[in-house]
């Protein structure tokens, strides 16, 4: 979830243009649901397209300005929802959403 640091990074052109590519690269589809298809854990038929371009390496205010972090292919993993609710589980609820871009959205 963005939280007030980040909030800019998210929708910084340099983001938006990463994510995009990053999204390409990976050819679209959730890499964990493909990871779980060849474990054979998921079907083919079940695997979910990418939503979110998560950081391996949280974002932090510290490292937040480090492209090595921020906007480098080797941090980056792209998941879908329930991959993405799954790592950042809070017994909290939903709080936020992604729009249509990645970006997010509080609810």
């Amino acid at each position: 979830m963005a939280k007030d640091f980040s909030d800019w990074f998210y929708h910084s052109p340099a983001w938006e243009r990463t994510r995009a590519a990053y999204i390409k690269y990976a050819g679209g589809y959730c890499e964990r649901c493909r990871r779980e298809v060849e474990q054979g854990t998921r079907s083919l038929a079940d695997m979910k397209p990418i939503k979110i371009v998560h950081h391996r390496i949280y974002l932090t205010p510290e490292n937040i300005n480090d492209p090595a972090i921020s906007l480098s292919f080797d941090n980056l993993e792209g998941v879908c929802d329930e991959h993405h609710n799954k790592e950042h589980k809070t017994g909290k609820g939903k709080r936020f959403c992604f729009d249509k871009r990645g970006r997010p959205v509080p609810l």
